[in-house]
This record gives structure tokens, C-alpha cells and sequence, in this order.
């Protein structure tokens, strides 16, 4: 804001051109002078934290020993790690919640794939060994992991996908999930998110089981299927931006041959199971 500052100006000697005619004892004329006097800037408000994950990812090629180069085995595990998008932006306490949740979220993600590699270097010993008695009749091992994270609210789905071929009569494949709250610094189970745990539980499992029973693939479920379905939130669950979508790998729910199985329920279904604070966490209201 400009302020406008009026300064009596000395009065001018006689000799001076700019001031000739004016004698020493007439008033000094008063001049308006404008200076720009605005206040400094605010400083810039606080931003919320924003999260994204990246990858960590390790591999290895294994060829056999016997001066062939034959391929034996592969393996690939691309996880992830959480970092804070806007570290430089966010209030004191925002950094220092942030840097829990990373640290929490990393050292499980690292243990994972630690495990994976271990069993990686395992896959490989086997292929080893399984040429060395067969040779050529052998063939080549391969295990790849892919990850990837939906973002709804404070929850983090993180969901892991797994392709191994380890020379049986077909490759496996199966998913893994795990949800990681932002807000609590922790990883919960599904039903954690709702107001009424069990509720959620039990009403969701009785809405999964409706939409098992319209699957395609129905017939060839297992006869224990509607106790699985019970245990949904023990499985591989995620959330999307369209709802809440249970995965059932091969053998799941069935038998190889019918492949995954996705059971889904949107967000209109999912509002009375989870309730107004449960969806707030989910990014789908505002917390009371």
C-alpha cells in the first residue's frame, strides 16, 4: 500500500533559479512526495503434505556355470518407497508426522523385498541344480514382481503382483495387498477404516457374496467358497476411486483354470458399512 508523506521542503536560497523571486521570509511551499512504504509480503501459508511413491527395484540374469551361457533363471522385484512430494512446503508437524510415515511405510516395503530376494537367489540355486541333472531337458526359472499404489484420502493400497515360473505344468501368479494409514502412521487391516469394524466386516462380506454368486465362474468355485468370502479383509483388498475391489488369485476362490477372480463394491455400497468418518478417511466426505 502506498502511503503518501508530506515533508516541508527548506526554503530555497535566493540564489537558486528554481526558487528565484521568493523572498527568505515567504513559506516553504509544501510538495507532495510519493514513496512506496508497503508492508512485506506474507509469507507463503502451508501446504498439506503430498505423498508419491517411486521405485526400488532388483534383478539378476543367472546363466549356468558350464562355459554354455545357458540361461538358468531369472528374476525381477520392482517395489516401491513413499517420499513427500512437497518436503520444503509443509508446517513443522507435517514434516515431522511425514517422515514417520515414510520411515514406517519404507521399512516394511524394504522387508518385502529383501524376502523377495532371498527367494530370488533360492529360485536361482534350483535352476542350478535342476540343470546340472537334467541339462538341456531343464528350463528356465522366472520370477517377476510389479507394485503399484492407489491414494484415496489417507489410505495408501498398495498392491503387489507376482509371476513365477518355476518349470511345474503352468506359471503362477498371485496378488498381494496392504493398506497403509497416513493419518495413523501405520498399516491396517481393511476393516480398521470403519466406524464399526465388524459391521463392516460382515456387511460387506454379505455384498461380496452376492456378486460371487452372479460370477460367470460360479459353478467352479470352491464348495468352501462363501467361508472365504467371510474372511474377505484378510485377502488382497484395495481402494480405487471407484470403490473397494477384493482380488482372488488363482486357486482363490477356484481352480487355476478360471484365472483371478474381482469382487467389487462401489462407494454408494460401501457408505453405510464404513460410515460418514470411515469414508472422511477415504477421501470421500469431511470428518466430523
Amino acid at each position: 500500500m502506498k502511503r503518501r508523506l508530506f515533508a516541508l521542503l527548506a526554503v530555497c536560497a535566493v540564489a537558486l533559479s528554481a526558487c528565484a523571486g521568493m523572498a527568505i521570509s515567504d513559506p516553504a511551499p509544501v510538495i507532495e512526495l510519493e514513496r512506496d512504504l508497503s508492508a512485506p509480503a506474507e509469507a507463503e501459508p502451508f501446504e498439506a503434505p503430498e505423498y508419491e511413491v517411486v521405485p526400488f527395484t532388483s534383478g539378476n540374469l543367472v546363466r549356468s556355470e558350464d562355459g554354455k551361457e545357458v540361461t538358468l533363471a531369472s528374476y525381477n522385484y520392482q517395489t516401491i518407497l513413499l517420499v513427500l512430494h512437497n518436503e520444503g512446503a509443509v508446517s513443522p508437524e507435517d514434516a515431522e508426522a511425514a517422515a514417520r510415515n515414510v520411515e514406517a511405510f519404507n521399512a516394511k516395503m524394504r522387508t518385502i523385498h529383501g524376502e523377495l530376494s532371498e527367494q530370488g537367489e533360492a529360485l536361482a540355486g534350483e535352476a542350478q541344480e535342476f540343470y546340472e541333472t537334467f541339462g538341456p531337458l531343464s528350463a528356465e526359472y522366472e520370477d517377476d514382481v510389479t507394485m503399484a499404489a492407489d491414494f484415496q484420502g489417507d489410505i495408501v493400497s498398495v498392491c503387489m503382483e507376482r509371476y513365477t515360473d518355476a518349470g511345474g505344468a503352468h506359471p503362477n501368479r498371485y496378488a498381494s495387498c496392504w493398506l497403509f494409514d497416513l493419518a495413523g502412521g501405520q498399516f491396517v487391516d481393511p476393516t480398521q477404516i470403519a466406524e464399526d469394524p465388524e459391521s463392516f466386516r460382515t456387511g460387506a462380506a454379505a455384498l461380496l457374496l452376492e456378486k460371487a454368486d452372479a460370477h460367470p465362474e460360479r459353478e467352479a468355485f470352491w464348495q468352501d467358497y462363501a467361508d472365504i468370502i467371510a474372511h474377505w479383509n484378510e485377502g488382497a483388498v484395495r481402494f480405487t476411486k471407484e470403490g473397494m475391489e477384493v482380488l482372488y488369485s488363482p486357486y482363490g476362490l477356484g481352480p487355476y483354470v478360471i484365472g483371478e477372480v474381482e469382487l467389487s463394491l462401489d462407494w454408494e455400497e460401501l457408505e453405510p458399512l464404513i460410515g460418514p468418518s470411515g469414508m472422511a478417511r477415504l477421501g470421500q466426505g469431511e470428518m466430523e
